[in-house]
């Protein structure tokens, strides 16, 4: 067969009454109604508490029980505390009161491999082992980042989101990951995430910490889903002991 006889390329389509009538699965949720399974990014500034909510959210997957007033559909966990070590991950389990849980679902690992250098074979090979993995949380979003990056930095943070979404497009769970926000202020906490709007725009949905002092107690966390409603939270950090 020569070039000129090959079958032409043509787009996939479905038509709208086909559409319609397809039944789709519901919607399934990590914690009920404010972290669905997809990809998600959590932001903030440094040293602002975006870690211990990561714990406190793997901790309530892993255990099934409650982030505030939300229900958490229990699962094995994954987190990979890239920043910490293993002393100071039980610091927190223990002012958090995981002694007094059964935390057994909750794996937790301080290094791993970058995202181009067998990062997503790690989670697939893990998630195949611990079948029902619900939540897997990287913090941070950097510590992975070891590809080629090129002047467009649209582009390099879109390639980086749609490798790390063959995960929730392969197993059914929630992809957390722990980015940093920018210095300069926007009315928009969307917009202070860095990074291009390549990693906004490739994400299911954006968790953005806030605090008008980092020595303040109080906080507040916007959540801008695609699938959901928004939610806006007063939080409250204890201090560290």
């Amino acid at each position: 067969m020569n070039q000129s006889e090959k079958t032409p390329k043509t787009i996939a389509t479905l038509d709208g009454n086909t559409l319609m009538a397809r039944e789709f699965a519901p919607l399934r949720f990590s914690v009920d109604k404010i972290l669905p399974q997809g990809l998600f990014i959590l932001a903030g500034s440094p040293k602002i508490g975006k870690s211990w909510l990561s714990l406190d959210l793997c901790q309530a997957v892993a255990t099934g029980g409650k982030l505030w007033d939300y229900q958490a559909e229990q699962g094995n966990v994954l987190y990979l505390a890239l920043e910490d070590n293993y002393h100071r991950l039980q610091n927190r389990l223990r002012q958090m009161e995981a002694e007094t849980l059964d935390i057994s679902r909750l794996h937790m690992a301080t290094a791993s491999f970058g995202l181009q250098d067998g990062l997503l074979e790690q989670i697939n090979n893990l998630v195949a082992a611990n079948a029902g993995t619900n939540l897997i949380a990287i913090d941070t979003l950097e510590h992975i980042r070891n590809g080629e990056q090129t002047s467009n930095l649209y582009a390099c943070d879109y390639r980086d989101m749609n490798r790390l979404r063959e995960i929730t497009n392969r197993h059914p769970l929630t992809l957390l990951l722990i980015h940093h926000t920018r210095k300069m202020y926007d009315p928009d906490p969307l917009n202070t995430i860095s990074g291009s709007t390549g990693l906004i725009g490739a994400v299911d949905g954006v968790f953005v910490l806030e605090k008008a002092k980092r020595t303040v107690e109080g906080a507040k966390l916007t959540i801008a889903n695609r699938d959901t409603e928004g939610f806006c939270f007063n939080l409250r950090f204890a201090k560290e002991v």
